[in-house]
């Protein structure tokens, strides 16, 4: 398993030309990037009307033995706005910027992604998925530590952790070597991802974060109540073990180092419920990262369309972790194993 430094960057040529591309019609495959409004006003109003209603039952069920599931349920449908978040980033959601930026900001608080720093360090992982020491997105990092991954990833703790360590040091413009998802020690700064322009907007957006965190805090603190801290940031923690089952597939054990995203990312069929509702169609993430541009409504249809040229998917959850769990123990004990995909000829 090879290891590719910070300071070799500019050895290495990791433009979109050097990537697989799938084989596609042009003129079908500009159909399947199209945008549509309506079907982002659908997907857009379905969420949040369930967000809020899974957070009306959850508060009028406080103090019954009914408050659990309901926190469960609103905290697994508030912790899924992380989907909502990279759609909107991406901006292919709405055919108009305006629009997928209003929704970004909105879905990048609830996701706690201060969304500056997350745009130019998620463009990064596209441009340079799984290349070691360069992809700050990297989530499950040699050699594999099963307590952090299976435990505090699980439930999201370390994630928050990190974001809020993160942002009050943004807020004081104290920035610090990046790894979004371990504690693995990185040479790359926020610096290094965000263009000097945007640092300004960064600091300001980490301060408005902070300073709505500050908010809730004291808003339980007056009503004597943990319910404003229950609905909003710690959701990410005790909802996020179904985002983290739905997510850590997306790349977990496969191959580092390879500009061909059939080797280093996994395409998972999922139901319309796991997969559209609550992920937002990234189970499709092999056509995702091959092709950014496509809509998470058409991923679907684009999978069809470029299947013959992917390794077989993997179908349901059962079947994607009966491939990864041990893979993944083997990595803890051997940091050169990694699964490798068959790809089609």
């Amino acid at each position: 398993m090879s290891s590719i430094k910070v300071e070799e960057i500019d050895q290495i040529d990791l433009s979109q030309k050097n990537w697989w591309q799938p084989k596609i019609d042009r003129k079908e495959y500009k159909e399947i990037c199209k945008r549509s409004n309506s079907k982002a006003w659908f997907h857009t109003i379905l969420y949040f009307s369930v967000l809020i209603f899974t957070g009306y039952l959850a508060v009028i069920s406080w103090g019954t033995f009914y408050a659990v599931p309901a926190f469960i349920l609103y905290g697994s449908v508030y912790a899924c706005s992380n989907s909502r978040w990279h759609e909107y980033g991406h901006r292919t959601v709405f055919k108009t910027r305006k629009l997928n930026d209003f929704f970004y900001y909105i879905s990048s608080f609830l996701a706690f992604f201060e969304p500056i720093s997350w745009r130019w360090s998620h463009a990064n992982h596209h441009s340079r998925t799984r290349f070691l020491d360069l992809d700050v997105e990297i989530a499950d990092p040699r050699p594999t530590n099963l307590r952090i991954l299976f435990f505090t990833e699980f439930f999201g703790y370390y994630r928050v952790k990190a974001e809020l360590i993160k942002i009050v040091k943004h807020s004081f413009r104290i920035f610090k070597p990046v790894n979004q998802f371990s504690d693995k020690e990185v040479k790359i700064t926020v610096a290094d991802l965000v263009p000097q322009q945007e640092i300004e907007k960064m600091v300001w957006s980490s301060r408005i974060f902070l300073l709505i965190i500050i908010l809730t805090i004291i808003s339980s603190l007056l009503l004597a109540s943990f319910i404003p801290l229950l609905l909003i940031i710690t959701p990410q923690i005790y909802g996020g073990p179904l985002l983290w089952i739905l997510a850590f597939p997306q790349h977990a054990a496969l191959k580092f180092d390879s500009n061909d995203h059939r080797e280093t990312t996994r395409t998972v069929i999922l139901g319309p419920i796991l997969g559209t509702f609550f992920y937002s169609n990234m189970q499709y993430h092999i056509e995702h990262h091959a092709c950014p541009q496509v809509p998470f409504y058409n991923l679907p249809k684009f999978h069809k369309k470029i299947k013959e040229q992917l390794p077989k998917p993997n179908y349901g959850l059962f079947d994607t972790y009966k491939e990864i769990i041990p893979a993944i123990i083997k990595q803890s004990k051997d940091s050169s194993y990694e699964i490798k995909k068959i790809i089609p000829v």
